[in-house]
C-alpha cells in the first residue's frame, strides 16, 4: 500500500510527484488520461529515476485501493469543472477519515463549498496553495494550507520532506485556518505576483523605448539590481530578455496580448466585497484585458501621432520607484488580510504568509525578508518606517511618471502607487464633495467634522 496518491499528473503533477518520491514518499499516481494511453508517462518514468518506484493507475478504482487508509489524495487538476469533477467523483468512493487534498488554483468561495460539501461524507478536507513553478515545485514549493486541522497533523511531517527552508529555518508550509484560507492566501500571493509582473515589464517598455538601452543594457541593469533584491521574477525576466529565437529575441517576436488565470479577478472581488483599495492589481489586470483589444488598438494607434522616441532615463530613481511600487503592493494585499481576518474571523498571520513565501515561491526575494523582520506588517498603515521609506523614494517616482507622461509610455502601476500614497496618507480628501452630491440627489445624510 502507498502512502499518498496524486490525481493530476501535468507539469505541475509530475515535479510533485518527482519531488515526493525522491523524498521516499511512496506514490500512486493517476490521470484521466492515462485511461486511453499509459505510454508518455512510463517515458517519464524512464527519463527521471526518482519515479521507478510510482505506482501508475489507469483505473481509479484500483488507483484508490492502493493507497494506505486514511488515504490522502492530494489533486492537481485544473480549476473549474475538472477540478469540480474529481472531487465529486472522490466523495463517492472515498472512506471515512480520508483526505481529499485540493491543491489546485481554486476559487476561495469553492473551497470553502468544497469543504462543506467533502465534511456532510465524513471526508476531511485541506485546500492548499501550491507556488513554485514547475522548478519550484520540484525542488521545494512553497504551500499554504487551509481546512481540517486533524487533516494537517496527518500530513504536515510529509510536507516537512519536499518543502524548502524559509526565514526562520522552519519550512514552506503552514495552516492558515479550519476552512477556505489556504487558497485565500494563495490567491493574495498572485494578486501580489500579477503586480510584480507589470511593474517589471512597464520597466522593460519605458527603457526599451527610449531607444537608449539595448535588450544586453536592460539585463544587465536587472542583474545589478537583482544583487540586492534577490528577486526570483527580476531573475526570470532578464533571462526572457537575453533568449533569442533564429537569432532574434524573443520579446520582440512575442504578441503583447496576456491572459490571466482568474485569481487577480477574485481577488479584486474581495477587494470590493471587503472596501478595500487594490488599485495596483486592478491597472496590472486593465492592462492584460486592454491587451487583449488587438484590432482595436492597432486602429486607434493609425490616428495617434508620435515622434520618434529618444530619452535618457535615470536609472538609479527609475530603481527608487519601482521600490516605491513594490512597497504599495504589500501594503494593498495586507489592508486586505486585515480586512478579510476582522469580517470573517479569520487569524491569518501575515508574518506567516511572508515566512511561506520567503522560499520556493514565485514572488520569494529580499523585500520579503525585510518585510518579515524589520516592518511591523500586521498593523502595516502604523508603520512609520515605511512611511518613511516611501516619503523619501516618492520624488523620484514622480520623476519617472513624468518622463513616461512626456513621451506616451504607459507604464501601468506606477501612478496608481503614487495615487494611492498620495490619498492614504491625506488627512483631507476630495470625497466631501461626493458627499454633498449624495446629499443633493438622493437625500443621503451628511457627516459632519
Amino acid at each position: 500500500m502507498n502512502d499518498w496518491g496524486i490525481i493530476g499528473i501535468g507539469r505541475i503533477g509530475l515535479s510533485m510527484a518527482r519531488n515526493m518520491s525522491d523524498k521516499g514518499i511512496s506514490l500512486s499516481i493517476y490521470d484521466k488520461a492515462f485511461e486511453n494511453k499509459l505510454d508518455p508517462i512510463f517515458e517519464e518514468k524512464n527519463l527521471y529515476p526518482e519515479l521507478k518506484k510510482v505506482y501508475v493507475f489507469n483505473d481509479i478504482l484500483n488507483f484508490i485501493e492502493s493507497i494506505e487508509r486514511p488515504r490522502k489524495i492530494l489533486i492537481l487538476v485544473p480549476s473549474g469543472n475538472p477540478n469540480e469533477q474529481v472531487i465529486s467523483k472522490l466523495i463517492t468512493l472515498l472512506n471515512e477519515n480520508d483526505i481529499i487534498i485540493d491543491a489546485g488554483n481554486t476559487n476561495p468561495l469553492i473551497s470553502y463549498s468544497n469543504k462543506l460539501k467533502i465534511a456532510k461524507n465524513n471526508i476531511l478536507y485541506l485546500g492548499i496553495g501550491v507556488s513554485g513553478g514547475t522548478q519550484g515545485v520540484l525542488e521545494g514549493p512553497s504551500i499554504m494550507i487551509g481546512g481540517d486541522n486533524i487533516a494537517f497533523k496527518k500530513v504536515k511531517d510529509d510536507l516537512s520532506l519536499i518543502t524548502s527552508k524559509t526565514i526562520d529555518n522552519s519550512n514552506s508550509y503552514d495552516f492558515f485556518g479550519d476552512s477556505n484560507q489556504g487558497h485565500f492566501v494563495k490567491m493574495i500571493h498572485n494578486g501580489i505576483e500579477y503586480v510584480e509582473m507589470q511593474l517589471i515589464a512597464s520597466i522593460y517598455k519605458l527603457l526599451i523605448e527610449s531607444n537608449n538601452y539595448s535588450n544586453q543594457n536592460i539585463a544587465q541593469i536587472f542583474k545589478d539590481w537583482n544583487n540586492n533584491l534577490n528577486s526570483y521574477l527580476i531573475d526570470i525576466s532578464t533571462k526572457k530578455i537575453l533568449e533569442k529565437i533564429d537569432g532574434e529575441y524573443l520579446l520582440e517576436k512575442i504578441d503583447d496580448i496576456a491572459d490571466d488565470n482568474g485569481t487577480g479577478r477574485w481577488m479584486l472581488n474581495y477587494g470590493i466585497e471587503l472596501g478595500c483599495s487594490l488599485s495596483m492589481l486592478s491597472s496590472a489586470l486593465n492592462t492584460r484585458f486592454i491587451s487583449k483589444l488587438k484590432s482595436e488598438r492597432n486602429e486607434l494607434n493609425k490616428n495617434i501621432k508620435r515622434s520618434s522616441l529618444e530619452y535618457k532615463v535615470d536609472i538609479n530613481s527609475l530603481k527608487n520607484a519601482y521600490n516605491f511600487c513594490r512597497l504599495i503592493n504589500y501594503i494593498q494585499a495586507f489592508c486586505l488580510i486585515n480586512a478579510a481576518n476582522k469580517n470573517y474571523n479569520w487569524h491569518i498571520s501575515i508574518s506567516k504568509a511572508l515566512n511561506v513565501w520567503s522560499n520556493g515561491s514565485i514572488i520569494k526575494s529580499s523585500l520579503i525578508n525585510d518585510l518579515y523582520s524589520n516592518y511591523s506588517v500586521e498593523n502595516i498603515l502604523y508603520d512609520k518606517k515605511i512611511i518613511n521609506d516611501l516619503n523619501e523614494s516618492k520624488s523620484d517616482l514622480i520623476n519617472v511618471i513624468s518622463l513616461s507622461l512626456k513621451n506616451d509610455i504607459s507604464i501601468p502601476c506606477f501612478n496608481d502607487a503614487l495615487n494611492y500614497f498620495d490619498s492614504i496618507s491625506n488627512n483631507s480628501l476630495s470625497t466631501n464633495m461626493i458627499q454633498a452630491q449624495r446629499n443633493f440627489f438622493g437625500s443621503h445624510s451628511i457627516k459632519f467634522k
